[in-house]
């Protein structure tokens, strides 16, 4: 027993599982795993510096024999003085009315227990049984699944905490021998025993086999996730590093990013970064693994191919855009309902979507007031063709450049400036009292702008990105 202490006290001391001063709450079946952890936390508890309480959830499985369970937490609480919660949740009842797989509900509504006593009790930590051959069946679990190798996360944020797993480094026998040394009466949940569940068949028939090849292969599955986990979390780190560097936001906050900047991200974190990507998006469906591992396979081709124009949907009615070398990710069915054509008031910054445009008499405009990025053109127009009027842009548009004899469609020269289609469907253009186009803001100004002031009288005109001052 002094091994298996000095062996669990040194995993968490050295995975900081459990900091003095938490409040740890125990998810106690009341099997061998959960009451050893329970027994040991609370023999222990002076030691790490903790409070030590345990929660047991009847998912109403067995009859009688489920509610049986929390009578053996219940009685190793009272022993050491130890607050006890106790939750019965009827899974034959939401099955009934609502389907759905066993093993599933069964998780997802113990958790949502555990995480409801923590709030309500000031629970910093939640400690579980799991044990080494745990880590070994949930690797070969992930394996068959085709996941990645990760196992179950020595600790994981939970509620306002986390989840931690004590009891790794331990093989499923040292809990047997734990019990037996102490006598502490557990109880044996027999649908462990079925092979309905593919847990169960790894358990009860590929464990063994492996096991008998190499007694230590659970010890070692604990040791390759460890180092995995570790590796893990620096590489998406880095990865997290990566993406902020290159990406921008929409005020729906939407990501759009330039090609060339993600192909430089090192190939081993771009699959990583595709990942943020779709984490900014709302949709369940993308939090199904085989989902959104297909997915991002789909996503690193488009990104790759630098041949032409893609529109990939996702979900949810979101859409991936590649445009030229733009990529980003936006709404199936754009609204521009609200981008109505707008009279341009002089001497007042004017809305327009997320362009803010400016225009006054050049000697009554303060430029050291403006921004570095404000885009200021200067521009000379009779009285009766002013104001101006920004809308979107018609068939028809022409727009007559500097230089040039005759007017270029405006369409033409949006891809000819390889402005991209969902650009496009939002692109102002300006024109003047009698409607003549004038100017394509962020893409080309007509023959009447300028950089310079031109002598005698004119205008200013500024043009910036997002929101006004």
């Amino acid at each position: 027993m002094k091994t298996l202490r000095q062996k669990v006290l040194n995993f968490i001391n050295r995975q900081t599982l459990i900091p003095p001063g938490s409040r740890v709450l125990v998810a106690c079946s009341g099997g061998v795993d959960s009451i050893a952890l329970l027994h040991f936390l609370a023999t222990h508890r002076k030691t790490l510096g903790i409070e030590v309480g345990a929660a047991h959830v009847d998912h109403m499985l067995r009859g009688d024999e489920s509610a049986e369970d929390a009578f053996v937490v219940k009685d190793l609480c009272e022993g050491f003085h130890l607050p006890f919660f106790s939750e019965q949740v009827p899974i034959p009842s939401i099955l009934e009315n609502n389907g759905g797989n066993v093993q599933l509900l069964c998780r997802e509504e113990r958790y949502k227990c555990l995480a409801a006593i923590m709030a309500h009790h000031e629970f910093d930590v939640l400690a579980t049984g799991h044990h080494a051959e745990d880590q070994l069946e949930t690797v070969l679990m992930q394996l068959t699944k085709g996941h990645s190798l990760n196992g179950m996360p020595i600790q994981r944020p939970f509620h306002q905490g986390n989840v931690v797993r004590p009891f790794l480094p331990l093989q499923k026998r040292e809990l047997y021998e734990y019990a037996a040394n102490f006598g502490l009466p557990f109880r044996e949940d027999p649908s462990n025993q079925r092979n309905d569940y593919l847990r169960n068949r790894i358990r009860h028939h590929v464990v063994p086999f492996l096991t008998e090849e190499n007694p230590s292969i659970s010890s070692g599955a604990v040791q390759l996730t460890v180092q995995r986990q570790e590796d893990e979390a620096l590489l998406n780190e880095l990865a997290d590093n990566h993406w902020q560097a290159i990406v921008t936001y929409t005020d729906e906050q939407l990501p759009s990013f330039n090609r060339q900047a993600f192909l430089a991200i090192p190939q081993a974190l771009q699959k990583r970064a595709i990942q943020l990507l779709l984490r900014c998006l709302p949709s369940p469906e993308i939090d199904k693994t085989e989902r959104r591992s297909a997915l991002v396979e789909e996503l690193l081709q488009h990104i790759k191919d630098p041949a032409g124009n893609i529109a990939l949907d996702l979900a949810y009615g979101y859409r991936f855009v590649r445009e030229y070398d733009k990529l980003l990710v936006t709404k199936k069915y754009m609204n521009t309902a609200s981008l109505r054509s707008k009279v341009l008031e002089k001497g007042t910054w004017n809305s327009w979507g997320n362009v803010q445009i400016y225009w006054q008499h050049a000697d009554m405009c303060a430029t050291e007031h403006f921004l570095s990025s404000d885009d200021v053109r200067y521009f000379q127009l009779p009285e009766f063709e002013l104001p101006l009027t920004v809308r979107l842009r018609e068939p028809g548009d022409r727009l007559l450049l500097k230089g040039m004899s005759q007017e270029k469609r405006v369409s033409r020269l949006l891809i000819d400036e390889k402005v991209g289609m969902t650009q496009r469907q939002q692109q102002p253009v300006i024109t003047t009292a009698s409607g003549i186009v004038c100017a394509v803001p962020g893409v080309r100004y007509g023959e009447i702008f300028s950089r310079n002031q031109p002598e005698g009288e004119s205008y200013i005109w500024i043009t910036r990105e997002g929101e006004s001052r």
